[in-house]
């Protein structure tokens, strides 16, 4: 018989002899331990990244599951799993121990911030605009760690343990809150090599006629519209093309190689059009700007990823 109940049900509650017991052996430093060990996925990177040995974090688990009198982890010689309840209970203690740090920040608000901060970004985005300009950042917060992943495609932030995430376009629904940015500059192009291959293009019907390197939606698998501002307002347009890709990298390699014409950021596209090796087209229908917004798991901001916020906004003004 399938058993309806909600995963919180099953979770049994701590009662407050297990609390007292909990907190006399540091229930803080328990959690984020366990934390660590699902964020990481293994006990030996979890002991790696908290400096600490390897069976202290094997006994922190195992006296968390003894105080809340639930198995959290299924273990085997090659991974670690989350049970049900594991899952539940990481998926709350999450915001509550990053509720619990800025608590101790915020009653000493001029001690320099500190820790590890996991921000996700696109590829494009990381290495032209945000790491080259990090050592203004580390200027301001030297005692700060940044775990820096770059990828295109959407991300779990808190089964993935990221503190922050940035993301450019409208935004899917999702479990999450966004704060935004700014807007970056889209534009139209291609090489000179596919313009002398397959013409020039004067108008929106013409791109019927031409080849796109489409870009895929991650969530749906489809190749998303090319938008258009015209004079009646937008126009969404699906060109014809024979190649689709989610790697910001290898998309403008496609169209240097005379694959197809690319819609993309300006910023990232200026370098090949001021070298001439992209031409851009259809000036007289330009791409609307695109929002960039910064995604956070949680209603509650820590001051480390505010710090981080605030530090991009005024990058992008500079830019």
């Amino acid at each position: 018989m399938c058993n309806n109940k909600p995963i919180n049900s099953r979770v049994p509650r701590l009662t407050s002899q297990r609390i007292k017991r909990a907190m006399q052996i540091n229930l803080f430093e328990l959690i984020k331990i366990f934390i660590e060990i699902v964020e990481s996925g293994s006990f030996t990177r979890a002991a790696e990244n908290l400096q600490i040995h390897r069976p202290a974090v094997t006994k922190a688990l195992q006296q968390l599951e003894q105080h809340s009198g639930v198995r959290l982890l299924q273990r085997t010689t090659r991974q670690i799993n989350l049970t049900p309840e594991g899952e539940d209970f990481y998926q709350r203690s999450k915001p509550l121990l990053a509720q619990a740090d800025d608590l101790l920040e915020s009653f000493a608000p001029d001690r320099p911030l500190s820790g590890q901060l996991r921000v996700d970004m696109p590829i494009s985005f990381a290495a032209l605009r945000v790491v080259p300009n990090l050592p203004d950042f580390y200027r301001m917060h030297p005692n700060i760690e940044i775990i820096l992943s770059c990828s295109d495609r959407r991300r779990n932030m808190l089964r993935e343990g990221l503190d922050c995430v940035l993301r450019m376009g409208e935004l899917e629904d999702g479990d999450y809150i966004s704060r935004p940015l700014g807007n970056i500059d889209m534009l139209t192009c291609a090489s000179p090599g596919y313009l002398a291959a397959h013409g020039r293009l004067d108008t929106l019907e013409d791109l019927q006629h031409h080849q796109a390197v489409n870009w895929v939606n991650n969530s749906s698998r489809q190749s998303m519209p090319w938008i258009f501002k015209t004079e009646t307002g937008t126009a969404e347009i699906h060109p014809p093309g024979k190649l689709v890709m989610d790697n910001s990298e290898a998309y403008i390699v496609a169209g240097l190689a005379g694959l197809g014409l690319l819609q993309g950021m300006r910023f990232f596209l200026q370098p090949y059009l001021d070298s001439g090796r992209l031409v851009e087209v259809l000036p007289n229908y330009p791409v609307p700007h695109r929002k960039l917004s910064l995604l956070y798991p949680h209603r509650h901001l820590s001051r480390k990823v505010r710090a981080f916020a605030e530090w991009l906004e005024a990058l992008l003004r500079k830019s």
